[in-house]
């Protein structure tokens, strides 16, 4: 296994000292950067493109703001560390209309891939690596395989592969079908692809037919500031939290059946992010405080939790996990996608699956467990979050991306 420091290419380590990458130029493509976006690849994007900036990489970064009120803060980079937005150039590509067939994902992901594709070229924008999140990479891995010279090496990172993952329900499953082909024909079609360890980089090899050789492994990370210093006894009624979409494969629908079955008096619980209304529990113990984009806010939330709660049917390496952890939290989450590098017996608990049964008796463990115990979990969670920063990722993404050119 690798440490936080390293990559690891066909079995062989690759740490930051291996090649030379300051100075480098970095095309990162997303479909958003959050704040102006919510989601795991935003965050992911944000972050990614400061901590290379900062060190030393020049960014060109290629997103789309869905909301117009927004659009000039995100082309100025608002609220990125002064230390960084000097050295990457922000540029705004509007997103399609979706479509409204079936299946539509897949065209418009297309439709915006082209998009950025245009904008690169129509910017002469010149780069020595593209880095390519989700889906964005599409257009420019098909020109590169038709023989665009003037492209430099593409590599794709499609986090979470949850498609090839774990179904919530039927209708899920259908959909996950319908992204299968696209997500594994762009990871074979991209220069090199890079991936979450674990069960993620055994999807890209065994069910997208990528070669180790062509699989850069990487965790990932959080800023260094979300790290808290030490974390006091858990005292009072124990307290649970929630972060992240109503989506189906978040495991929502069993969580809330299983806090029904609890007694209400037993816990709180505080839920982080776009719940509908009619989706809510009425509990006097189930607290619903909506989507939540201030860091410090969301890490004032987190701070007086004691256990977050990421009971998914599929996941990549969330980053909501580590950011729980680095608040000094024990993690109750699903042994889903690459959660088992982080969490264990020893900051948590990690089910074999998201039914119901298994959440409460993970919840009523926990709720029972002595405090001593829990705050040994918490303790044990902050101290490995500290492996996982994004400076020592993004210096170790720019080595290894230098030592293969």
């Amino acid at each position: 296994m690798q440490s936080y420091t390293s990559f690891w290419v066909a079995g062989n380590p690759v740490t930051s000292d291996t090649a030379e990458s300051s100075g480098m130029q970095i095309a990162i493509l997303t479909d958003g950067v959050s704040p102006w976006s919510m989601g795991g690849i935003q965050r992911h994007s944000r972050m990614l493109a400061i901590a290379m900036a900062q060190a030393g990489a020049t960014v060109s970064l290629f997103h789309t703001v869905r909301n117009p009120a927004d659009r000039a803060a995100a082309e100025l980079l608002s609220g990125f560390p002064t230390d960084a937005v000097g050295r990457i150039r922000s540029y705004i590509v509007d997103y399609p209309t979706p479509g409204r067939l079936p299946g539509h994902y897949i065209s418009d992901n297309w439709r915006y891939s082209r998009r950025l594709l245009d904008r690169y070229r129509s910017e002469g924008v010149t780069v020595d690596f593209v880095y390519a999140q989700g889906l964005t990479g599409l257009a420019f891995a098909a020109a590169r395989r038709g023989g665009a010279s003037r492209l430099p090496p593409v590599g794709v990172n499609q986090h979470g592969y949850e498609m090839f993952q774990a179904a919530a329900d039927f209708k899920s499953y259908l959909q996950q079908l319908m992204l299968q082909g696209t997500f594994a024909r762009l990871a074979r079609d991209a220069d090199c692809v890079f991936a979450f360890p674990g069960r993620i980089r055994q999807i890209v090899r065994e069910r997208c037919g990528v070669p180790d050789d062509r699989i850069i492994e990487i965790s990932n990370a959080i800023d260094g500031s979300w790290i808290r210093e030490g974390r006091p006894l858990p005292t009072g009624k124990r307290r649970f939290v929630f972060v992240g979409r109503h989506e189906r494969r978040k495991g929502v629908p069993e969580l809330m059946h299983a806090i029904r079955r609890l007694p209400p008096d037993a816990a709180e619980f505080h839920f982080v992010g776009p719940i509908p209304p009619r989706l809510q529990l009425a509990q006097p113990n189930v607290i619903y405080h909506g989507p939540i984009s201030d860091t410090a806010m969301l890490q004032d939330i987190l701070d007086g939790c004691d256990v977050l709660i990421c009971p998914s049917f599929a996941e990549g390496m969330p980053t909501v996990v580590l950011e729980g952890m680095a608040r000094g939290l024990a993690i109750l989450a699903t042994d889903v996608g690459a959660t088992s590098e982080w969490v264990s017996s020893a900051n948590g608990v990690l089910l074999p699956t998201p039914a119901v049964p298994a959440v409460r008796e993970a919840l009523t463990a926990l709720l029972h467990m002595e405090s001593r115990r829990l705050h040994a979990l918490q303790l044990s969670s902050l101290e490995k979050s500290k492996r996982y920063t994004w400076r020592q990722v993004a210096a170790t993404t720019l080595a290894v991306i230098a030592s293969k050119g």
